[in-house]
């Protein structure tokens, strides 16, 4: 019967690739969603900074806005680390079907 070190270390490559890819996509897709709230943000805030020039909105106005946005970008931030977690998980996960399915078709 093969040691469990035997078993990890014919599970490297596989494992390798699905961190891999998965670590990629995660990067990937979190660069793209930050992108786009990180552009809608400065389009907005510099929106309502002209209009507090021209005098369109007061002070108050301006940081009502401002503060808004401020959440907006928490929730996006709470988001995005929660989608963080579930990917490790996944990716957690899928290691340890790796290792078990090699163990399993080794022992039996």
């Amino acid at each position: 019967m093969p040691s469990i070190d035997d078993i990890l270390k014919e599970t490297g490559e596989e494992a390798v690739d699905l961190v891999k890819t998965n670590f990629k996509e995660l990067l990937f897709q979190a660069k793209d969603e930050s992108k786009a709230v990180i552009k809608e943000t400065g389009e907005k805030i510099e929106k309502w900074l002209i209009m507090r020039a021209k005098g369109e909105l007061d002070d108050d106005e301006l940081e009502s806005l401002l503060n808004t946005r401020k959440k907006v970008v928490r929730q996006f931030l709470l988001t995005q680390e929660i989608a963080s977690r579930a990917r490790l998980e996944r990716i957690s996960m899928g290691l340890i079907d790796i290792v078990v399915n090699k163990f399993i078709g080794k022992v039996f």
